[in-house]
């Protein structure tokens, strides 16, 4: 049994939602951080900076970075954007884009080991930056974006849901194309809808980082009072769920001409030429390939192996093609192999790649069915295996540690 907990959250000021929140952090390039960070003091990106945010000779100082993350984040506390929630709550978190709608409900989670069988994961994460997740977690002293998860919707959990949403929100925020709002849920009918999630798995969709930085956090530096031993999340029904591929862009270490990768790729699978990007928009089974100006199609290699993830496009991708022909083993870590995000679009993967020699590949979404089905057998996706869109914003909640009770490093504001 996972107990999802209510916390005392809080919850942007509407007036302030457009300066405050920021789409996630990946979302943006290194320079287009910086840029809004030093134009806006308030933007939640301030709290969220990284290593490849500052100057090359200043990346090893992670203090001095943890310790400006800490005063932009007493900075939003001293202007008062937040509304403070005293009275521990459960949020229904709402997000629109287009003509695509998805609420969820956020609270607590217990942060749990990866062998987890109610928290399930589905992806590799890196272990470097866990470690500097987690020490940002206690030095901050606060999380802003949760853990997403999904799991197997029911008609009467939706129909609670559907009922609270009837109630007048406490936020509702457009922000770069995003509708979001938000309602509190207290007392015995949050005490009813965490109940109504006692017997779910969950399945984690975005934030496998932040759930290893928790545990990290948890085991480095202990939690005597508690907060440290559960996790902000929030939960979304597997029917509601939009996944989008990331794509790749590959350059080739030996410097090889496109002709000769060209002919590599074709003693594996035949190449048929396509018109433009949206001719090539690949099939289950296919994937598209973008080199030297011209667009190709291909069937996917068999798959090498029995498992479920080893059926998955991705691993097709990585096992049959990637591997042998550019010698990338491990996709998470090769520099040679980058990752663009279906919302970035298929015209900046192109430029990406004239610009830089690179060969593009384009593929099918994983679904939502084949994530939780590799979760189910305990096994990992390659990284960069699913998008999901929307993603929550930063910046629209904040938990902070010392308003539970027992929090050994208190912040004052």
């Amino acid at each position: 049994m996972t107990t999802l907990l209510p916390f005392p959250g809080l919850v942007v000021k509407s007036e302030w939602a457009d300066q405050v929140t920021t789409g996630p952090y990946d979302a943006y390039t290194p320079e287009q951080r910086t840029l809004i960070s030093e134009e806006n003091p308030y933007s939640f990106l301030n709290v969220t900076k990284s290593r490849e945010d500052l100057p090359t000779e200043l990346r090893e100082d992670v203090d001095a970075l943890l310790d400006s993350c800490l005063e932009a984040m007493q900075r939003l506390y001293a202007a008062d954007v937040y509304n403070s929630h005293d009275e521990v709550c459960l949020f229904l978190y709402r997000l629109e884009i287009k003509d695509h709608v998805q609420t969820g409900v956020m609270g607590l989670l217990p942060v749990t080991d990866e062998d987890d069988s109610k928290i399930l994961r589905h992806e590799l994460f890196r272990p470097n930056r866990a470690e500097l997740m987690a020490h940002h977690l206690v030095r901050v002293g606060a999380s802003s974006s949760p853990v997403s998860l999904t799991y197997r919707s029911d008609a009467f959990l939706e129909e609670e849901i559907s009922r609270l949403c009837e109630a007048k929100p406490e936020l509702v925020s457009e922000n770069e194309g995003i509708l979001q709002t938000v309602w509190a849920v207290t007392g015995d009918e949050a005490e009813k809808l965490s109940s109504l999630f006692e017997e779910k798995i969950f399945y984690v969709t975005d934030g496998h980082h932040r759930l290893a930085a928790a545990s990290e956090a948890l085991n480095s530096f202990g939690d005597a009072g508690g907060p440290l031993k559960h996790i902000q999340a929030v939960l979304f029904p597997d029917t509601e769920m939009l996944v989008l591929p990331f794509h790749r862009r590959v350059q080739d270490r030996e410097g090889r001409s496109f002709e000769k990768i060209l002919e590599e790729i074709k003693k594996i699978s035949p190449l048929t030429v396509q018109r433009d990007a949206e001719q090539a928009r690949p099939q289950p089974g296919q994937v598209g390939i973008y080199i030297d100006g011209c667009w190709y199609t291909t069937e996917l290699p068999t798959s090498t192996g029995s498992r479920v993830v080893d059926l998955l496009d991705v691993s097709r991708l990585q096992s049959g093609i990637l591997e042998p022909v550019f010698d990338i083993k491990d996709p998470g870590s090769d520099p040679i192999i980058n990752y663009v995000p279906e919302p970035v679009g298929i015209s900046a993967l192109e430029s990406q790649c004239d610009a830089s020699g690179a060969i593009g590949f384009i593929l099918h979404p994983t679904s939502i069915d084949e994530l939780m089905a590799v979760a189910d057998a305990g096994e990992r996706m390659p990284p960069k295996s699913s998008y999901f869109e929307p993603k929550p914003r930063s910046g629209i909640f904040v938990r902070r540690l010392d308003r539970e009770a027992g929090w050994a490093a208190p912040i004052t504001s």
